[in-house]
């Protein structure tokens, strides 16, 4: 594959998990997008995602099609049934097998040989932020991920930086499971000597400094014994 692509970068990290089960080719995909901003995990076969999945949010799987010993429609049911709206690329398969593949739930396919600037292309608009004006509904609040700000019930506005706006969207997604620091700590900020645990206690008391006083702040966000989770 050629690895020339623009230098497209995105304010939330984006996760994609990638089913390759060529190691070598795993790692060089997994290198490249890693250098486009991506968070990048392998898994070999499909076999092996429900040990990867478990206590982990993606948003976008990324599956090779000679890693699939099954028929690819059959998987592509239920990864479907799996994942919900999380949007899947199959790569390895043309026009040809497309309207099967899309009808059984993939999202895309690309056909090999393939450019990774088209590869990059396909994540792009299947990644894509929320439209301006675009929102995510949490408790009694509206998340705009673009625009880094919660709105409450009444308009009024709630200024977020980057990570806190990456905190409120992946507990989101994380849905009724408590996510300990740890997680939080690798999927927004990335495993980093620079951060601890304590990073993300600080971004939480902050985040939960700035929602005081307003009306259906306190049922927002809890600390568990394990982490933290939205209500």
């Amino acid at each position: 594959m050629a690895s020339s692509a623009s230098s497209v970068r995105y304010s939330m990290t984006k996760h994609i998990l990638m089913v390759q089960a060529d190691e070598l080719l795993a790692r060089s995909l997994a290198d490249q997008l890693t250098a486009q901003g991506y968070l990048v995990a392998a898994a070999p076969s499909v076999t092996r995602i429900d040990q990867w999945l478990a206590g982990k949010a993606i948003d976008l799987l990324l599956l090779d099609a000679q890693s699939v010993d099954d028929t690819l429609p059959a998987v592509c049911q239920t990864m479907r049934a799996a994942l919900g709206p999380c949007p899947i690329v199959v790569l390895g398969v043309g026009r040809e097998g497309e309207a099967a593949l899309k009808a059984a739930g993939a999202d895309a396919c690309l056909a090999k040989p393939y450019r990774f600037a088209e590869l990059l292309q396909h994540l792009q608009d299947r990644l894509r932020d929320p439209p301006a004006g675009g929102e995510i509904a949490i408790g009694a609040f509206r998340l705009h991920p673009i625009a880094r700000h919660l709105t409450d019930d009444a308009g009024r506005r709630i200024h977020l930086t980057e990570k806190e706006t990456a905190i409120l969207a992946y507990l989101h997604r994380a849905g009724a499971r408590v996510v300990s620091r740890d997680e939080l700590l690798g999927q927004v900020w990335g495993y980093s000597n620079a951060v601890s645990t304590h990073t993300v206690e600080t971004h939480i008391y902050r985040l939960r400094r700035k929602l005081a006083g307003t009306a259906g702040a306190e049922a927002l966000l809890s600390t568990m014994a394990g982490g933290y989770r939205l209500n």
